[in-house]
């Protein structure tokens, strides 16, 4: 059973805590490993459910449109002379938690990088534009499967997993695109494999929760990720502690939901 046919088991997703008008919003202490040194910073995952066009990928707000999840995590990690900013957005439906869209923009203090991913059919249409010397701007496509995601969806995809009946689910994960340099598109074989049940002493006190791997084809555990065991609101199984490459780590710090865009 691949994750969008898990989805269809999934409660949290249709919870009337997403419809009260406001985002989730956690802010995680985290690291990042930029020049060798570990930075520490603070991460801000916005989620909500918006109406968005299926053609243009963009919010709509008259009624029409598909519904979906709007993932966006923003970052700022400061180094010596200046400092790294990564923003970086997902569109997944909400009725099956496949992928619409896909928004990746670094800076620094020698360039700016972008990239894109978005659903054109039955495909995936990519664009990019890095700075880094032989990159430079691309194109090009690459097929949508039932079991495609985004591995920079996966910290909101993956709370759909079947955490009271574990078993591996296999998916296709499109390479993370939160780098500052060219990052390959085509999409990688991984497999989720539950590591059980865990109490974590956080920032924001003491969270039980359910631990996943991301595991490539030779065995090697290419990301780790904590989802809280509460299903219900507030929790939703929020993201609670990730651990991945290169050094990054979040570990939930405040959870709430708020109209932050508000003044």
């Amino acid at each position: 059973m691949d994750l969008l046919a898990l989805a269809l088991l999934s409660g949290w997703r249709t919870d009337p805590a997403w419809d009260d008008g406001k985002a989730e919003v956690c802010v995680y202490e985290a690291t990042r490993t930029i020049y060798a040194q570990e930075r520490r910073y603070l991460a801000t995952a916005y989620t909500d459910k918006e109406r968005a066009d299926p053609a243009s990928t963009v919010k709509v707000e008259d009624g029409g449109g598909i519904e979906v999840f709007k993932h966006h995590v923003s970052e700022v990690v400061p180094t010596e002379n200046y400092d790294y900013r990564f923003s970086t957005m997902v569109y997944l439906r909400t009725e099956d938690l496949s992928p619409l869209k896909l928004s990746a923009s670094t800076q620094d203090g020698c360039g700016a990088s972008f990239k894109e991913i978005w659903r054109d059919g039955d495909r995936l249409r990519f664009w990019e534009s890095v700075y880094f010397p032989g990159a430079g701007r691309r194109e090009g496509r690459c097929e949508l499967r039932r079991d495609t995601q985004l591995a920079d969806a996966l910290t909101l995809s993956l709370r759909d997993y079947p955490f009271d009946a574990p078993r591996d689910v296999a998916l296709r994960t499109v390479p993370s695109q939160k780098d500052v340099h060219r990052v390959p598109f085509d999409p990688v074989e991984r497999t989720v494999r539950y590591g059980g049940r865990e109490e974590l002493e956080l920032p924001i006190g003491r969270v039980a929760a359910h631990r996943l791997e991301l595991v490539a084809p030779d065995g090697a555990v290419a990301a780790r990720y904590w989802f809280a065991a509460d299903g219900s609101a507030p929790r939703l199984h929020a993201l609670v502690r990730y651990e991945g490459e290169p050094g990054v780590s979040y570990r939930l710090k405040s959870h709430e939901r708020s109209a932050y865009w508000k003044r």
